[in-house]
């Protein structure tokens, strides 16, 4: 039976005197006010029973686990030991002087169960997401994606091969998690050509050497809304640059589909400059401010492909003396158009040697080449270059969450642990924006003035189209 809700913490005389001595303006008074947990006991009530001894209330459990990622407290046994004695935190779970502290133990027994088959984290990282959103702070036109390497808490020394894992003794929770997603055992889950082992503690974890020395992590895979800095959507993958990418078309349609975001820009770094994503983010309906993975210059000193011009009308290949590569083959799973000339022509070529030393020139052309051309042309506008600017934000993001919530390393374990630790830090990070004193979605640029009256969605409504900026006339004595 779900325990009643922990409103009465704050009643009586105690609780009056804690709450005149806690300062109007303190971090944990303003979170409290954009906190809204009646979604979460909704999504909960199936998994309590309509009778027996009521249960520790789950608000209590969220609120705890609130605190810990605020003040970087990964430890659940410091954290009860901290609440027996902080007025602030006791103050926030709304526990009286009195009441007793949950045990420590009490945390994994909920988050193994409940929370987890409720998806709760989730549904409260999406509540303060709408919160954000009602409030006025997310634009909705320029987003920003990326990811940045976590620790996991698990041993560089403690490898094994993928085959001898089921047969480990006393596996714990991780390793019968990773056996039962993976359904049979696979002879290389890394994916990398020179590591095949995986971690004997937690096998969801990918093995990297970035940055630094390596080591078991996941990439923590976010979409924030730029210049606010909002969280959108947050994803858990090993810590893979194909796994990334993938979390980046996730994000983008969950948030589509949970909130109706639809930005007109989306900037990435390079590693998102693959063909297959650009096309996924233009069919989103946006437009990519990614630089383009491109290796057409790659050709050892022989003339580059740039050298050769295109005919959209024959679709076919113009060579520097005017001989034509018609089309050849199609490659349907990589989306592959091969072009190549005659052998003859290339036989009696006078650019010969500078340009292939096969019998023949060959030429590729991918499936989305029109969107990659479209991503070069980007680059020279001043919008992208305004969204690579705005794209700082995402870095900003990991940047406190490492180093303000304690995020460098990982405390749970298995791809379900990160997930649940990266949405709530998540969510905390988006709480503290909604409780700001005095909020803004961006700090005003240098020649440009913003009215004391003005609100944060009038501010939204008014961001940038165009990277025109009028500096202030200077006044010389």
């Amino acid at each position: 039976m779900m325990g009643p809700t922990c409103r009465g913490g704050r009643e009586g005389a105690s609780c009056r005197t804690i709450e005149a001595m806690l300062p109007t303006d303190h971090l944990l008074r303003r979170i409290d006010r954009c906190l809204e947990t009646s979604e979460l006991r909704r999504a909960l009530a199936g998994h309590y029973s309509t009778r027996g001894r009521p249960s520790i209330d789950p608000e209590l459990l969220i609120r705890m686990t609130l605190i810990g990622r605020i003040y970087a407290i990964p430890s659940e046994r410091r954290l009860c030991e901290e609440l027996l004695y902080n007025l602030a935190y006791r103050w926030f779970c709304r526990l009286a002087p009195g009441d007793k502290v949950p045990h420590h133990s009490t945390f994994s027994k909920n988050r193994h169960g409940s929370f987890r088959d409720a998806g709760v984290f989730r549904t409260l990282f999406e509540s303060t997401v709408r919160r954000c959103i009602g409030e006025g702070l997310v634009g909705g036109k320029d987003a920003a994606i990326d990811a940045s390497f976590i620790e996991a808490d698990a041993c560089w020394q403690r490898k094994t091969i993928p085959g001898y894992l089921p047969y480990v003794a006393n596996a714990g929770r991780p390793v019968r998690e990773w056996l039962s997603d993976q359904g049979s055992v696979v002879t290389n889950p890394g994916g990398s050509k020179d590591f095949d082992d995986v971690s004997r503690t937690d096998p969801a974890a990918a093995w990297s050497a970035r940055p630094g020395r390596a080591r078991f992590g996941y990439a923590l895979n976010a979409l924030v809304d730029t210049p606010s800095g909002v969280a959108l959507d947050i994803e858990a993958t090993p810590a893979r640059f194909a796994e990334e990418v993938n979390a980046g078309r996730v994000m983008l349609g969950r948030s589509a589909d949970r909130f109706d975001y639809h930005p007109k820009r989306v900037a990435a770094d390079k590693a998102y400059g693959s063909a297959h994503f650009l096309g996924f983010v233009r069919d989103h309906g946006a437009i990519p401010h990614i630089p383009v993975i491109d290796r057409t210059q790659q050709t050892k000193g022989k003339l580059p492909r740039t050298a050769f011009s295109y005919d959209r009308d024959t679709d076919s290949f113009i060579c520097p003396t005017g001989k034509p590569l018609p089309h050849h083959a199609f490659h349907p799973p990589t989306g592959v158009h091969r072009y190549a000339a005659d052998a003859r022509d290339c036989e009696t070529c006078v650019l010969r040697k500078k340009c292939t030393t096969a019998r023949r020139r060959t030429l590729v052309r991918l499936d989305d080449e029109d969107v990659r051309d479209l991503a070069r042309a980007e680059v020279e506008t001043g919008l992208y270059k305004r969204s690579m600017r705005l794209r700082r934000g995402v870095e900003r993001f990991f940047a406190d969450a490492k180093g303000k919530h304690g995020m460098r390393r990982l405390h749970l374990r298995g791809i379900r642990g990160a997930e649940e630790e990266f949405l709530i830090g998540a969510a905390v990070m988006n709480l503290m924006i909604l409780a700001r004193p005095h909020r803004l979605t961006g700090k005003p640029r240098r020649g440009a003035c913003v009215p004391a009256a003005l609100t944060p969605a009038a501010i939204s409504a008014r961001s940038i189209e165009h990277d025109v900026i009028v500096s202030p006339a200077r006044r010389y004595a």
